[in-house]
Order: C-alpha cells, then sequence, then structure tokens
C-alpha cells in the first residue's frame, strides 16, 4: 500500500511539473495555491478510488480472470474431447477400411467359389448331354437292328412259304400243318 501511495504522490508531482511548465507563467511557483489544491484533489481522489472501489474492481477483475480461465479450461477441455473424437474416427475409419477390404476380398472369393460351382455344374450338365445322346443313339441302333432284323425275319418267312407252297404240294402241306398242331398242342 505504501509503496502504491508513493507511486501516487511521484505521478501527481510530475505532471504537475509538466503542467507548470505549459501554462506560460513563470512567476507562479510549483505548488501554487490553485496547483496545490489540484494534487491534495488528485490525492483525494486516489484515496477514495483506492478506498472504496478497490474491491469491487479487484472482485470484477479477478471475477473477469476467473471467467476467463473458466473459459479458456473449458476450451482446452473441448478441444481434448475434438482431439479424441478425432482420433476414435480416425481410428473408426481405418476400422471400416479394413472391413471394406475384408468385405470385398470375401466377395471375390465367393464369386470366384460360384464361377467355379457354375463351371462345374455346366461341365457336368454336358457330360449328362452327352450320355443321354449317347444312349438315343444306342437306343436308335437297337431299335434299326431290331427292325432290320423283324423285316428279314418277314421277308424270310414270306420267300420261305413261297418257296414251301411253290415245292410243297397239299398232302404234305396237310401233313406239316397237323404236325404242328400236335406239336403245340
Amino acid at each position: 500500500m505504501l509503496k502504491q501511495l508513493f507511486t501516487a504522490v511521484t505521478i501527481t508531482c510530475v505532471s504537475f511539473t509538466a503542467y507548470a511548465s505549459t501554462a506560460g507563467h513563470e512567476s507562479e511557483s510549483l505548488f501554487s495555491s490553485n496547483m496545490l489544491f489540484k494534487g491534495i484533489n488528485f490525492v483525494i481522489l486516489l484515496f477514495l478510488l483506492y478506498r472504496f472501489v478497490r474491491k469491487p474492481i479487484t472482485n470484477m477483475l479477478s471475477g473477469s480472470a476467473e471467467n476467463t480461465k473458466k473459459a479458456v479450461d473449458q476450451a482446452k477441455e473441448e478441444l481434448a474431447k475434438a482431439k479424441s473424437q478425432l482420433v476414435e474416427y480416425e481410428q473408426k475409419t481405418a476400422d471400416l477400411e479394413k472391413e471394406l477390404v475384408s468385405r470385398e476380398a470375401a466377395a471375390m472369393a465367393s464369386i470366384e467359389a460360384e464361377k467355379e460351382k457354375m463351371i462345374a455344374d455346366a461341365k457336368l450338365q454336358a457330360q449328362k448331354l452327352e450320355e443321354q445322346a449317347q444312349n438315343r443313339i444306342d437306343q436308335n441302333i437297337l431299335k434299326t437292328k431290331n427292325e432290320i432284323r423283324e423285316f428279314l425275319v418277314n421277308e424270310s418267312v414270306q420267300m420261305a412259304e413261297k418257296i414251301i407252297t411253290e415245292q410243297i404240294g397239299s398232302k404234305e402241306q396237310k401233313a406239316l400243318v397237323d404236325n404242328y398242331v400236335k406239336y403245340f398242342n
């Protein structure tokens, strides 16, 4: 407090000297009545300000400093939260990128497996079609052979009948028919 009062008086004296030198009156002394009254008023003003306004100003300034400190602390906390969220989001992004790569690889493997399955199915179907075609060919060959045999048998029977009717007479035909009937009855 003493230090502050001494500083105030020193400033007052210096300001009086500066005021006196600019006034242009050489006859006035440093402590003229007018100047002395102004100096005393100034010192009283400083004392009253110090006595009554010091606490509210100090409270106001300390409150402002506390508010500023709180704002700075809050801003630091929000910055820390934002940085942690940024790190978290970067980690999530990296995880999503890894998951995307793994899903892409799984999809490609699935596509490749499906492709192999389709190729195998197509080969199996082609083999079945080939077997079916071969079976049809074999059946057609058997059918044709049977038709040819039947034709040959019919033709042979017709030729045999013709030869028999030309070479064998009615007595011999009757004996053959009788033998045939005996044999099958």
